[in-house]
């Protein structure tokens, strides 16, 4: 089965009893507009809940305000893979293997270790 993707148009926080939950509107390539939900393990990583909200007290509703400002900067307009679990659709982000790094520089061919310059300026 080929992979499907999408570019995420939209998320928005939303509550499931007093659960928190992603749900995004992907731009599906050849499907158009497929709502579908943020795993919680992706969302674990962009919203940490220690950094967020005071451990062992319950998060105001408020906060969802302050969590839809943080969710656009970090995922609209994103690539996602769809995939479906328990009818109900979620998109999660490309791993980091797929990403490619090039010279600023370059036409597109990659940096190998070979040709790279160390990140922290030392020597390789």
């Amino acid at each position: 089965m080929r992979s499907r993707k999408g570019r995420v148009e939209s998320a928005e926080p939303v509550l499931e009893g007093h659960r928190l939950r992603v749900r995004l509107a992907v731009l599906a390539d050849g499907e158009g507009r497929v709502p579908a939900y943020l795993p919680e393990r992706e969302v674990a990583a962009l919203l940490p809940r220690s950094a967020l909200t005071v451990p062992g007290l319950e998060a105001p509703r408020g906060l969802l305000h302050t969590l839809q400002a943080i969710l656009a900067r970090q995922i609209v307009g994103r690539t996602v893979r769809l995939w479906s679990y328990r009818e109900r659709s979620y998109a999660s982000f490309l791993p980091w293997r797929s990403v490619r790094f090039v010279d600023e520089e370059d036409d597109g061919g990659a940096t190998t270790a070979a040709n790279r310059e160390p990140l922290n300026g030392g020597s390789a």
